[in-house]
């Protein structure tokens, strides 16, 4: 329950410009290895998210298939970014000796989808590459001002 009530302080530090736990002023994820158990909940929380926008998803389309599962999760905003957060969430809790899946474990479904089987072992790399993308976008759009 007590993960359940951080996930709405974890989508406000992430849709908003100001400091929260792990993240900067300008709303991007930082490793906080002062405070692990603000890591621990920023991982599990992001996974929640991610579970829960598969699960409402699912929903609304009962029949879709794992590619139009995997093409909905890497093409959505509202996903990609609590993707990234917990990808990096996840390193971080790693690289301080937490073992994450200790903290939370991904869904099957998760696991399914993210595991790209049409891209074989390429996987990894295409879903680097459309992170990267997601994120150069949108700091593109931020830096572009309307012309009156």
């Amino acid at each position: 329950m007590r993960a359940l009530l951080a996930i709405p302080a974890v989508l406000l530090a992430v849709s908003f410009s100001h400091a929260y736990g792990a993240f900067d002023s300008d709303g991007n994820y930082y490793c906080n290895s002062g405070n692990l158990p603000l890591e621990q909940t920023i991982y599990k929380s992001s996974m929640e998210k991610i579970d829960s926008d598969l699960s409402s998803y699912l929903s609304l389309n009962p029949s879709a298939t794992d590619r139009e599962l995997h093409s909905y999760l890497i093409s959505s905003p509202s996903v990609a970014q609590p993707y990234s957060v917990m990808e990096q969430s996840k390193a971080c809790l790693q690289s301080n000796g937490v073992n994450p899946d200790a903290v939370a474990t991904p869904s099957s479904l998760l696991l399914e989808v993210f595991a790209a089987p049409e891209f074989g072992a390429m996987s990894g790399v295409v879903l680097g590459v459309v992170f990267f993308a997601v994120t150069v976008q949108s700091r593109i759009n931020k830096m572009m001002i309307p012309v009156s």
